[in-house]
């Protein structure tokens, strides 16, 4: 296959992949039950960062956040840690908990 080819292949099958990633940007336009906005998302990732900083002695500046989960229980943001995913969410207090992605 010439690369010509290739790289036509490789755009359609791009293109369709973008029409099925679902992002956070401004919420959806009908209530499908889930919760977590974007105010939210952003109050709880400093919080979240530092209790997972914290807890892991890894340093703050290097954990990013891996995704933003809209659930039916409230926000959810998913930590990289250094390759290891914890989960942070928004506790009624208004404080955060964080913990291993495999706690749940």
């Amino acid at each position: 296959m010439d690369s010509k080819l290739k790289i036509m292949i490789g755009a359609a099958v791009l293109a369709a992949l973008a029409g099925c990633v679902e992002t956070t940007g401004g919420g959806p336009s009908v209530n499908d039950g889930l919760s977590g906005s974007d105010a939210q998302f952003d109050a709880m990732t400093a919080p979240c960062i530092n209790q997972a900083a914290r807890m892991t002695g890894f340093p703050a500046k290097d954990i990013n956040i891996a995704e933003r989960i809209r659930t039916g229980g409230g926000a959810l943001l998913v930590l990289d840690v250094g390759g290891q995913n914890l989960s942070c969410r928004s506790e009624s207090d208004g404080s955060v908990t964080v913990f291993s992605e495999f706690a749940n």
